[in-house]
């Protein structure tokens, strides 16, 4: 095996650091070599409030997957999910004349170039760029205009950044675990890579990665991302609230919640009192609790969106993902609120384990680890290890990005 191509990807999520390790096998795709999960530690609802702990937790969760996969990763994809990432619309104007009014590749980086050079807050930072669609003269909606005649070509794109001080502090990091820094890259990019089929973003679709601080969305249509967001609001969220709510600890709120809660009340099923697990009042009042937190999650995403002003026809509908997914009722409830048919899709190997898991982000990321190293590469992964469960995890992700 030769290290020097090997790669890893890293999630930092919320409540859980994620890591997987993998060699690019000459074939356009990748060999997924180890892996590993561990607590979160030195962040504060989601914020890095601890940095020397953030970097032992980086350090031990690369160190146990590199350990499994007996390689020491060169390069490191890191995943960002802060509540501080903000997108914006943006649109890049160049002249074709000088061209004899041929649209060549060179026009489409310098468009691609004045939308990243455009005017935002000195404190924030571009993680990504990516093409919407094109503008030529009066022809718009052109996916690639190059060979096309005109004189005038406009790019609209879907910009994220994040704060330059939080960007900075992640990529110091991974360098101080030991490790050599990727650029980040926001986590529904690559949760998308991994749960989305390019038919389902021709269509349109909105991905909604609900975690235990936070919760993400990505908007697709027409093949591209066109609206993205994060909001403050998360899994543990309904936990506190039941806490609060019915005088529990943390810990047994949360085994109330996965035992007992439900998102959406008139979908609850009554049950006869000698086979009730719980009093009916008190399996009311859960439900109440659990509809209402998530019931404002999800009409944040929809504020955030402008739902109620304009959107796309979203044909594939909603793709429910993250811990926050798993409350019973959370996939009717998304369909009242969108008025969409709704999904909920998780990795194969989330909840086959004693711990509940979500592994999507992190494979979307072996995805990115492997274009920095050959951009032209296509995934398919080739299953190798010994568990089962990480076969059929390997199997899927070929399947899928």
């Amino acid at each position: 095996m030769d290290d020097s191509r090997v790669l890893a990807a890293l999630d930092l999520g919320t409540t859980r650091f994620r890591a997987v390790v993998a060699e690019p096998d000459g074939r356009g795709g990748v060999s997924i070599l180890g892996h590993a999960s561990l607590p979160a530690r030195g962040l504060t609802r989601g914020e890095l409030s601890d940095l020397p702990a953030v970097v032992e937790g980086i350090r031990e969760v690369l160190d146990r997957a590199a350990h499994e996969a007996e390689a020491e990763p060169y390069l490191v994809a890191t995943s960002v999910s802060a509540d501080n990432v903000r997108s914006l619309a943006a649109r890049g104007v160049v002249s074709v004349e000088s061209s004899g009014g041929s649209v060549r590749d060179d026009h489409l980086h310098l468009a691609r170039q004045r939308v990243t050079s455009m005017g935002i807050p000195f404190d924030r930072v571009i993680l990504h760029c990516l093409p919407v669609e094109y503008t030529l003269d009066d022809r718009a909606g052109l996916q690639n205009p190059v060979g096309m005649i005109g004189a005038r070509l406009e790019m609209d794109a879907h910009l994220i950044t994040g704060t330059q001080s939080s960007v900075s502090t992640l990529d110091r990091a991974v360098m101080q675990a030991g490790y050599k820094a990727d650029p980040l890259v926001f986590g529904p990019c690559a949760t998308s890579r991994y749960l989305i089929e390019d038919e389902e973003r021709e269509h349109g679709c909105l991905l909604i990665d609900i975690g235990g601080e936070i919760s993400q969305y990505a908007l697709f249509y027409r093949g591209r991302m066109r609206q993205s967001g994060v909001i403050p609001v998360g899994g543990n969220h309904v936990t506190r609230d039941l806490a609060f709510g019915l005088d529990l600890d943390l810990e047994q709120a949360e085994e109330f919640k996965r035992l007992h809660g439900r998102a959406l009340r008139s979908s609850m099923v009554s049950q006869p009192a000698a086979e009730a697990k719980i009093a009916p009042e008190i399996a009311a009042r859960v439900a109440a609790i659990c509809e209402a937190r998530q019931q404002e999650l999800l009409e944040l995403v929809a504020k955030g969106l402008q739902w109620g002003i304009s959107r796309p026809a979203l044909a594939s509908g909603i793709i429910l993902t993250g811990g926050g997914s798993r409350l019973d009722g959370t996939v009717e409830l998304a369909e009242q609120v969108f008025a969409l048919r709704s999904c909920a899709r998780r990795a194969p190997g989330d909840d086959l384990g004693a711990q509940p898991d979500s592994w999507a982000t992190v494979l979307g990321l072996v995805e990115s680890a492997k274009e920095s190293e050959s951009p032209t590469a296509t995934a398919i992964v080739t299953p190798t290890g010994d568990g089962q469960l990480w076969d059929n995890v390997k199997r899927w992700f070929g399947r899928l990005v």
